[in-house]
């Protein structure tokens, strides 16, 4: 029933029929808070909205300027000059390469996997040459 009231979907008389003065009383403190509270989540919603935008502005702006300089590369409405060159060709060059500190967990994984190896066939020889009596 509550949710119909909130439509404005309801008989009227039945409150009424209630009591006089209660029924309609309490209907409209009802209807007072749930418009307050839809009303307060309504702008707590923008206003998170406008602050997040605020926070990202400067990196919506620096993606902007790439996309608006790579479509204007792409539809041969701007030529690159000599300095944009040489930084796109270095750009490409050190995307090539990798940098040995990301690389460096993966390789102390392979090194401890081949210590274990070695480790276990140690251990396997020696239970070997004590089967065998030497």
């Amino acid at each position: 029933m509550l949710f119909e009231m909130t439509l404005m979907k309801f008989d009227a008389s039945q409150i009424m029929g209630a009591d006089a003065f209660l029924g309609p009383f309490c209907f409209a403190l009802f209807m007072f808070l749930v418009v307050f509270v839809c009303l307060s989540m309504f702008l707590s919603i923008i206003s998170n909205s406008f602050r997040h935008s605020k926070d990202n502005q400067k990196e919506d702006q620096t993606m902007l300027s790439f996309m608006l300089k790579k479509f204007l590369r792409w539809s041969g409405l701007k030529k690159l000059n000599q300095s944009e060159i040489q930084e796109e060709r270095d750009c490409r060059m050190r995307s090539q390469y990798f940098d040995p500190i990301e690389n460096f967990p993966d390789r102390m994984d392979q090194l401890l996997d081949a210590l274990n190896r070695i480790y276990i066939d140690q251990k396997i020889e020696l239970s070997r040459l004590e089967k065998a009596g030497v």
